[in-house]
């Protein structure tokens, strides 16, 4: 077997471990699934009901009640499709050595852990589907899912997470050097979710924060994608974001791979 054929064979062993693994905790990964539901959108819906009420409106920016209520609940389906896996997977190995093994695989450390990701998004999306199915049966809100929207948001589901495992693995590398990242990563979630919409729609941001933020990598991970599926991104504006999500990924991606030949440097194998 030749080289790619061993690798490829490698990464889809891996896809298929990490989805028996997902799937072999039901109980945490189905609680997981509806107490992160609950809690955002339980959140969301009691605020929003409040604000609504006390202005005495049918719409604010554009949204209605119901197609807030949506938004939200697709922003915890849609982060954990684009997310995949949880941030410190590898400073965690980077810490205790658990690094060293992948280096002895014939496949690289990276596109191994990215078929880790790959795979848990998989059953995220299914997560999704559920999840707008079962709001629609209670609310009855209309919902503008079409083909169109699907095949629309597919690559850009794909494309986004590219890019968060791209940053993430950035910001994971810093364990070649500090003690401790998780406070980063901590602190890059909480930027991501603010400046990218997962706290508030972009709509209610200042225009001109909203044109800066539109070239930004933060609203490709939550945003975009949620928009591409509620059927608001036309084929330019699809195109354009598009472009954007794959750039950003290729500058991380490249300034990952410096990172990891100055890391590897310094890696003694031993753990801390």
């Amino acid at each position: 077997m030749s080289k790619k054929g061993l690798s490829l064979t490698v990464a889809f062993s891996f896809y298929l471990l990490e989805i028996k693994k997902v799937l072999s905790y039901r109980v945490e990964f189905w609680l997981g699934f509806v107490g992160n539901i609950l809690t955002q959108f339980g959140a969301a819906y009691f605020l929003w009901k409040a604000i609504f009420m006390a202005r005495g409106v049918i719409s604010l920016q554009g949204y209605s009640f119901g197609a807030l209520m949506l938004y939200y609940l697709l922003v915890p389906l849609v982060e954990r499709c684009v997310n995949g896996q949880e941030g410190g997977f590898m400073s965690g190995e980077i810490y205790d050595g658990g690094l060293s093994r992948y280096l002895l695989y014939p496949i690289s450390y990276f596109k191994i852990k990215y078929v880790g990701q790959l795979a848990q998004s998989t059953i995220y999306f299914f997560q999704l589907i559920l999840g707008i199915v079962i709001f629609l049966w209670v609310f009855q809100t209309p919902f503008n899912l079409t083909p169109i929207s699907i095949f629309k948001t597919l690559p850009v589901m794909v494309a986004a997470g590219l890019l968060h495992f791209t940053l993430f693995l950035n910001l994971e590398m810093i364990a070649f050097w500090a003690d401790n990242v998780w406070s980063i990563l901590v602190m890059n979630r909480m930027v991501t979710n603010l400046l990218g919409g997962g706290l508030v729609p972009l709509a209610f941001f200042p225009n001109q924060l909203q044109a800066i933020l539109e070239y930004l990598p933060f609203m490709r991970l939550v945003a975009f994608p949620i928009h591409c599926l509620l059927g608001q991104v036309g084929l330019n504006e699809w195109l354009k974001g598009m472009g954007l999500t794959l750039l950003w990924a290729g500058i991380f991606a490249l300034t990952a791979n410096w990172l990891w030949r100055q890391g590897l440097r310094t890696y003694s194998g031993v753990g801390i």
